[in-house]
Parts: structure tokens; sequence; C-alpha cells
């Protein structure tokens, strides 16, 4: 079972024990892109 097969597992067995770096990563391997936050320099 490869790492991000393990990942997804977890997700279904414990939804809210995942930490935003494991959901970016399943999501980057989707296609998804992370976009930078933009941030207001006043």
């Amino acid at each position: 079972m490869s790492q991000l097969e393990k990942l997804i597992s977890k997700m279904k067995r414990q939804p809210n024990g995942i930490r935003f770096q494991e959901l970016a990563k399943v999501l980057e391997n989707n296609g998804y892109r992370m976009k930078p936050k933009k941030r207001n320099f006043t």
C-alpha cells in the first residue's frame, strides 16, 4: 500500500484527525495547486 493510499484510508477512518499538510499532499497528487495567500501591506 502506497503512502498516498494510507493517507486516504486514514481520512476515511478519522476525518477529524488529519493535518492540513496531509490534505494538501492528497489534493496536489490529484492535480490541485496551492495558491499563495495574499498579504495586505498597508
